[in-house]
């Protein structure tokens, strides 16, 4: 299993439109709405690095995204 953060920024007026529609998305898991340079981080999960490139490519289709940029997690402390 492979989990990635991709950073997402968003047109000012659709951050909350976006922010619903990524969720709908299967294979992300968690979105945030966030201050900075960045509007949306997304937790994406995906089988293998095709399935990962699909989802981002996915996000990239949504109205209103203006661009991404993505993460992958090399390991995770709990």
């Amino acid at each position: 299993m492979l989990m990635a953060f991709v950073f997402i920024r968003v047109e000012s007026d659709a951050i909350s439109k976006v922010s619903s529609q990524i969720m709908k998305i299967e294979g992300v898991k968690e979105a945030y709405e966030v201050t900075g340079d960045i509007d949306i981080i997304a937790k994406v999960s995906a089988q293998n690095i095709d399935e990962l490139s699909r989802i981002i490519f996915k996000i990239r289709e949504i109205s209103g995204v203006q661009g991404t940029d993505t993460r992958i997690i090399l390991a995770s402390s709990r």
